[in-house]
């Protein structure tokens, strides 16, 4: 439970994000990819459990009246290493639904009291810097924040307002911490308990003035409380308060049911009733044993390349397409934007992502050499004998010569779009050439970023032999065509150019290596 006005900002697009979402609470925004299919599958399917028994443990005799003593936390920071640890490696499809929604509620909390270990010297979680938008975790096999947790997985995939009131924000004001651990064999009643633990509290819920002053939480999430498909709901905020609090609270809202909501400061003290060591060994074990695994090489990086774009929830094939059109225009490689694409959205989704994208910023970039910065253009070309052949063929053979230099590797793609903005050839011409020259080449490397999805799934567990050599088959198969499509269309233009005299006479031969 973090505090909704700190900053949500991912690096790369956020601002351009924050520009289209606004501001305000966390929104319940479903996480896609690979860790939302595995969520899925859990509550489909799932029946596996998970032993939770080393953080019941450090609970029962780390936690007391929902305080942390962070002190102990910190001299049994192995065990707490070892407990994150298996989180990190669970196969989350696996679990059975109710031991998925246990162990999210308590790799958040655990993580949380990890954080303050790892940050000793805070006094309120609010100190430490993206502790709940930039800092990762390995939960799954997956690389997740703390607002992943709760606003990516835990409240738009399981819909349970009671969440509000079990996991802990390390705050004075948060739902406190039990001192034992959730499990998905009790989970229902442990809810349950929680709910009425926190809303019995006068700290939280009391009646004052004919109306009741209540706990921020029902500011930031109040239509988590009352939303249809939400369980369990109640028509008003006051009618769900009233189901668990105490008889006070029921009389006043029965005989008002319109009572008026006040909502309490909101108190981000540390939680603490000893903190963490600052010097000494107890640190020093925090900050060695208190790194959790994280996967390396291309597969972490791709891992964590698609949760950074799962972050965005339904918008990130909109930004992620309105970021490759900027990259075009800016003369930015777009090679390993579309394997990203591929990834992260999968072949037909990644591929008009890319599609799209390419062909805007190549429009864009077409006027731009066209009506605005001609004469600079025209500069930073001229001596160019390649470009100035395609130029002289571009007058006779018109959009053809377009269509076959986007086919060819030889001519880079960002450079051709300033290029065709000098020649004669027309913009629909150019529109329709690039439309049907971008096709092979986006095929393969979105399906090249779907192979690599699918390599970095196997090597995690997470997808399936047979499905592993499918994907290589298939990209062995496009590499093929493709590469069939390019040389004859090398050929063709290399026709379409060998003859096309030059000013002063004599012909251009065509050299390949030219770039």
């Amino acid at each position: 439970m973090r505090d909704p006005g700190s900053s949500r900002g991912r690096r790369g697009f956020a601002i351009l994000l924050t520009a289209l979402v606004g501001c305000g609470a966390p929104a319940s925004e479903r996480a896609t990819g690979a860790v939302a299919a595995e969520v899925e599958r859990s509550l489909a399917s799932g029946a596996g459990t998970f032993d939770h028994s080393i953080w019941h443990d450090l609970l029962e005799n780390g936690a007391r009246d929902g305080f942390v003593d962070y002190a102990y936390m910190a001299s049994r920071i192995e065990e707490l290493s070892e407990y994150l640890a298996a989180v990190g490696s669970v196969d989350l499809a696996g679990l059975a639904a109710d031991e998925s929604k246990a162990l999210l509620i308590n790799a958040y909390n655990a993580l949380t009291v990890l954080s303050i270990l790892e940050n000793p010297t805070v006094s309120s979680i609010r100190e430490i810097d993206g502790v709940w938008t930039d800092v990762a975790w390995e939960v799954g096999g997956h690389l997740l924040t703390l607002d992943n947790l709760e606003h990516n997985l835990l409240r738009p995939f399981f819909r349970d307002p009671r969440i509000h009131f079990a996991v802990n924000c390390a705050s004075h004001s948060c739902a406190p911490l039990p001192r034992w651990a959730y499990t998905g064999a009790d989970l229902e009643a442990q809810l349950e308990e929680r709910s009425r633990a926190f809303l019995t509290d006068e700290a939280n819920v009391r009646v004052v003035d004919g109306g009741l002053a209540v706990s921020r939480y029902f500011d930031w999430y109040g239509a988590d409380f009352t939303a249809e498909g939400w369980e369990p709901r109640a028509e008003s905020i006051a009618a769900f308060i009233a189901e668990y609090s105490t008889d006070e609270v029921r009389v006043a809202v029965e005989a008002d049911p319109d009572i008026t909501l006040a909502f309490n400061d909101y108190d981000w003290e540390l939680n603490a009733i000893t903190p963490p060591p600052v010097d000494g060994a107890g640190a020093a074990a925090v900050r060695t044993a208190g790194d959790v695994p994280q996967a390396g090489g291309l597969a972490g990086f791709l891992a964590r390349f698609q949760d950074w774009v799962a972050g965005f929830g339904p918008l990130a094939p909109v930004v992620y397409g309105i970021g490759y059109a900027l990259f075009v225009v800016l003369l930015v490689p777009g090679s390993a934007l579309t394997l990203g694409a591929g990834f992260s959205f999968g072949f037909g989704l990644g591929f008009v992502v890319v599609f799209l994208g390419a062909n805007v910023g190549a429009a864009l970039a077409f006027l731009i050499a066209r009506y605005f910065l001609r004469s600079r253009v025209e500069r930073w070309l001229s001596g160019r004998e390649k470009l100035s052949a395609v130029d002289r063929a571009v007058e006779e053979q018109g959009w053809r010569v377009v269509a076959l230099t986007r086919l060819s590797p030889v001519f880079p793609f960002n450079v051709q779009n300033y290029f065709y903005g000098l020649t004669g050839v027309s913009f629909g011409g150019y529109a329709f050439a690039s439309l049907v020259g971008m096709l092979p080449g986006t095929l393969l490397y979105v399906y090249f970023g779907v192979a690599g999805a699918g390599v970095a799934q196997a090597a995690g567990g997470a997808a399936s032999v047979g499905e592993t050599v499918l994907l290589l088959a298939g990209l062995v198969a496009t590499i093929v065509v493709v590469g069939l499509v390019t040389r004859v269309a090398k050929r063709e233009l290399d026709r379409a150019t060998a003859g096309v005299e030059p000013p002063g006479g004599g012909t251009i031969d065509p050299d390949p290596a030219v770039s």
